[in-house]
């Protein structure tokens, strides 16, 4: 059959949700998601904290290697520590706990070392390996906090500060951070953020070819919810004169957000930090 655009009957085109006869209460769970940034004070339970985290033991991973650690940080001058680190973002301070998954060689190799076998894994591969594996991990406790009545919001500055960040929690070598999260009780019940449909996201046989008409029309409601919010906030005459934005596209690379000068850097640091832990060879 001829590769193409996705199409898929009782689906709809601008939210992808599938028709309430076809789901469950896990994928209703899954779909109802949205990222919490308030937190209350309560501390989680530590049989519900347990059963999050056998949720991340059990997720799937290459080789059954389970490539992959958490650091959970509760302590509130560690969490304080995090905060700066993390710019600054209040929701370290409110939740109780901090979660940083990594991409874990360390003890493969230690295992493998005390088996007297050749040894592997540092590498490019064995970081991509234990990344992986640290994602799914971390998804998989997402959904189980959720299940739970909790709340998550992952952070993306794990990667900017990714090298500080690894010196913060004592990390070994062949141990690199992917990604955190903050989890607790919701102290807020934020509005669903707007997705792209499956006609964006699924590809039948190979890649779709992409005119600028489908482009347009792909991004036409991300683009007005976008700017929607933009405007909502307290600051956006500001940030339209200080950055010069004049749309949508222009907030996501302006300076004030994922700017070409901000990737530049957190690329060359996290490739040096990956040379550092002995695992860009």
């Amino acid at each position: 059959s001829k590769p193409g655009r996705c199409q898929f009957r009782f689906i709809s085109r601008s939210s992808g949700a599938i028709m309430n006869a076809t789901k469950n209460e896990t994928t209703k769970k899954i779909q109802s998601h949205r990222s919490v940034r308030r937190y209350k004070p309560d501390a989680i339970p530590s049989d519900v904290l347990e059963d999050i985290f056998n949720c991340g033991i059990r997720s799937s991973t290459s080789g059954n290697m389970q490539s992959w650690s958490v650091i959970l940080t509760e302590d509130p001058e560690n969490k304080n520590h995090l905060y700066k680190l993390h710019w600054q973002q209040e929701m370290i301070l409110q939740a109780p706990i901090v979660l940083t998954f990594c991409s874990d060689m360390h003890k493969m190799r230690r295992w493998v070392q005390q088996g007297q076998s050749r040894q592997s894994f540092d590498d490019f591969l064995g970081f991509m390996t234990g990344a992986i594996d640290a994602i799914i991990a971390a998804q998989s406790m997402a959904v189980a906090a959720e299940s739970h009545g909790l709340g998550i919001c992952y952070m993306g500055s794990t990667l900017w500060e990714a090298d500080k960040i690894s010196k913060a929690l004592k990390l070994p070598e062949h141990v690199v951070p992917v990604t955190s999260m903050v989890m607790g009780y919701p102290n807020e019940e934020p509005e669903k953020r707007d997705r792209m449909g499956l006609s964006a996201m699924v590809h039948r046989e190979a890649y779709t070819t992409w005119t600028d008409t489908d482009i347009e029309s792909l991004f036409e409601e991300k683009a007005k919810a976008t700017w929607e919010r933009f405007q909502s906030w307290d600051n956006f005459d500001h940030l339209v004169k200080k950055y010069g934005i004049r749309n949508s596209t222009d907030y996501y690379t302006c300076d004030g957000k994922y700017s070409k000068a901000l990737h530049q850097r957190v690329s060359e640091m996290y490739i040096q930090l990956l040379e550092t832990k002995k695992m860009f060879l």
